[in-house]
């Protein structure tokens, strides 16, 4: 179910949802149907990987909504992390990956070992807002 953003700040709008996905052997994410169609309504065709150091997770978000999710993640992280440069890492480790013609994504291993994924492996995909937040099943 795709929901009306703010276009002030937000000028496409996201996902909502659980859904179950796999990681397989070669780190790819098969993003469901449902994923996929939203995204590609949106013309989004590539996805912002982070690992989440605020959980067992990691992060996909559309590009361009990766500055609202900084500032968010950002915000939360300096209140509760000790380690500035752990924070540095956080924020300047995601990189972008583009969706493949079979809704497959690569993951970094960073992302893996963040949420202690060895794949293949079954995962969840939470849709949060502006962002997905995948975690092992």
């Amino acid at each position: 179910m795709l929901l009306p953003l703010n276009d002030n700040i937000i000028k496409k709008g996201f996902c909502f949802g659980c859904f179950e996905a796999t990681i397989d052997a070669t780190s790819r994410l098969r993003l469901n149907n449902i994923i996929v169609a939203a995204l590609q309504e949106h013309n989004i065709s590539s996805l912002w990987r982070y690992p989440d150091p605020t959980g067992k997770r990691f992060i996909l978000c559309p590009p361009e909504h990766r500055p609202t999710y900084l500032k968010l993640a950002q915000k939360h992280l300096s209140q509760s992390m000790e380690s500035e440069e752990a924070l540095r890492l956080f924020i300047f480790s995601g990189t972008e990956a583009y969706i493949d013609a079979q809704g497959r994504i690569s993951i970094l291993k960073c992302c893996l070992k963040n949420a202690e994924i060895k794949p293949p492996r079954r995962v969840v995909i939470l849709g949060v807002s502006l962002w997905f937040e995948v975690m092992a099943q």
